[in-house]
Order: C-alpha cells, then sequence, then structure tokens
C-alpha cells in the first residue's frame, strides 16, 4: 500500500538532485533513507549529519564519517588496527557499529566510497609505507 507525504520545496530540490547524483527514483531513494533513518535507532553509537554530498551515517561524537572506517578495513586493517592506530579518537565499540552499519547497508556506503576512493588508498598508502 502506497501512501503520499509532502515535503517542502527545499528538501524536495535537495531530494531530486541526490537521486539524479545515485541514478534512482526519488521514491526508491525516499523509501531508503526514511528505512535507513529508522533503523539508526539500533546504532546509538552512529548519527546522521549533512555534508557537502548530502546526508551520511558517521560516528557520533566524532567528525568521522562510516564510510571512513569502511574504506580502512577494505584497505585491510582489522577493527582493533582502524581503533588504535588510524582512527584513536574512536573506541572499538565505534568501529564495530560502523561495519554492522555497512553490513547491513552496504549499497549507500558502497556509492559513497565509489566518488572517491580516498580513504582506501590513503589507506593502502599508509599500509604501504609503515610496513
Amino acid at each position: 500500500m502506497e501512501k503520499t507525504i509532502a515535503v517542502s520545496e527545499q528538501v524536495y530540490l535537495a531530494l531530486q538532485r541526490q537521486a539524479t547524483r545515485s541514478r534512482e527514483s526519488i521514491n526508491v531513494l525516499v523509501e531508503s533513507l526514511l528505512k535507513q533513518h529508522l533503523d539508526l535507532g539500533r546504532y546509538p553509537e552512529l548519527e546522521w549529519r549533512e555534508g557537502a554530498g548530502g546526508w551520511r551515517v558517521g560516528i557520533k561524537g566524532a567528525a568521522i564519517d562510516v564510510y571512513t572506517v569502511v574504506g580502512y578495513s577494505q584497505a585491510g586493517y582489522s577493527h582493533q588496527e582502524i581503533a588504535d592506530e588510524l582512527l584513536p579518537r574512536l573506541g572499538l565499540e565505534q568501529v564495530q557499529a560502523a561495519l554492522r552499519y555497512y553490513a547491513e547497508y552496504p549499497d549507500e556506503i558502497d556509492r559513497i566510497l565509489a566518488q572517491g576512493e580516498a580513504e582506501a588508498v590513503k589507506a593502502q598508502l599508509y599500509r604501504a609505507l609503515s610496513g
């Protein structure tokens, strides 16, 4: 059963821009964003924040997005290495929460990583220079 909701012109235009960037319909985008926002209650370590590229999920109390943690993980770092060496402002629980969120919503994070794989590249370079 489909329902209709009203949003402001400003919100609609922002959704339209993001839908165009992600190449999906506004309906699909809105449903995905609302579901993720409602589900975020299961991740008390995380929060939504607005950035240059739109809304993203980040670590609560830190200026670090989930995609940053995921980038380091994909570069081969362990959870403990990420918390201890790369992002020492984070606790292990925060790193694990970010990776659990990624396991549930990989498309969102993969899209961000594909737009700019800078974090994974930096992590690989760091590992190569440290090793």
